[in-house]
């Protein structure tokens, strides 16, 4: 019988809510002193020497996470790969070593299983990580958990945002969800140019190592985008206790023209994509002006208060609906 005392709490049946109940089940689990950060951020991270050692796991599950009709098998290897080197990135850490974990369905061929490992090559070659070993076991569906391990002296998080600190969006957003309507619903000889340009976003995905390495010594907190901007700047504030404002002109000019092309094509608004899509695995990040990186553009600000706002003209308001939970 569970003591009275351990019986959990009821959650709301959504994602963050589960996370936040394992958050405080795991947190009376004592942890060394190495451990610097548990759950509740892009990664873990666990201090050795002069070093902080960043650990992240990512699963890529057939029906949830992609369809076989619209990847190659080397496709799926490289974006499981990628999807989970952006968490470290988002932490300014380099990707040292991986474990990749294969669940394989009876019936996949043994030519898929070949072209899943090397996607899964090519996208360690490109990042400069070694995949050191890993699982493989017999499922009912395709599955991929990558788990990542990087090294950074200074470790970003998603805590540090700062009233008066600006906004900083670095690389593409919102393409990937364009990219995943084309492929579920315009044939491939249809398919414009920009829209094509869209499916390539989604499919191979590029961790921005690079940049999480220059945000370190600039902004105050970073976050990967992987569940949309509006959810992971909520992530971000929460976690730091202040309200982000985001500007719609600013947000508008820095999806630029082929986002905006595939957008109405597919009649819908590129605003939306960016805001409520997900899987860009781009990195948005706070920091302030003197300090902001050539490349980022400034799509808002950070005040005292709660949330994530949108600013259009002289009206603000909150947004609610933020954007992807794997249990809505």
């Amino acid at each position: 019988m569970v003591p009275p005392s351990d019986k959990p709490k009821q959650f709301n049946d959504n994602e963050f809510s589960r996370i936040a109940w394992l958050l405080g089940l795991f947190s009376k689990i004592p942890a060394p002193a190495p451990v610097r950060l548990g759950i509740g951020d892009d990664a873990a991270i666990i201090k050795s020497g002069r070093e902080n050692w960043v650990w992240t796991v990512d699963a890529c599950v057939e029906g949830v996470h992609f369809d076989r009709r619209w990847l190659t098998a080397r496709d799926i290897g490289w974006r499981s790969f990628h999807a989970a080197a952006s968490d470290v990135a988002a932490m300014g850490a380099l990707p040292m070593a991986a474990l990749c974990s294969l669940a394989l369905p009876k019936h996949l061929e043994p030519a898929a299983f070949r072209g899943i490992a090397q996607g899964q090559a090519l996208a360690a070659r490109s990042l400069g990580c070694a995949i050191v070993g890993g699982n493989m076991t017999r499922a009912s569906e395709l599955s991929i958990h990558t788990t990542l391990l990087g090294a950074t002296d200074r470790a970003l998080r998603r805590d540090g945002a700062r009233a008066r600190d600006e906004i900083w969006l670095i690389g593409q957003v919102g393409a990937a969800a364009a990219g995943l309507l084309v492929l579920q619903s315009v044939p491939v000889k249809h398919q414009t140019p920009a829209q094509r340009w869209c499916a390539r976003q989604w499919r191979r995905p590029n961790a921005l190592v690079a940049a999480g390495q220059k945000l370190r010594s600039l902004a105050h907190a970073a976050i990967d985008i992987s569940d949309g901007l509006a959810a992971d700047l909520g992530h971000l504030t929460a976690a730091s206790h202040v309200r982000a404002v985001l500007d719609t002109v600013a947000l508008d000019q820095a999806l630029g023209i082929r986002l905006h092309k595939a957008a109405r094509e597919l009649k819908r608004e590129a605003l939306d994509l960016a805001l409520f899509g997900g899987e860009d695995y781009t990195l948005l990040a706070t920091g302030p002006a003197r300090k902001r990186p050539n490349e980022a553009r400034v799509i808002g600000h950070i005040e005292v208060g709660r949330g994530v706002w949108l600013r259009t003209g002289n009206k603000t308001r909150r947004l609610s609906n933020l954007g992807f939970d794997h249990f809505r």
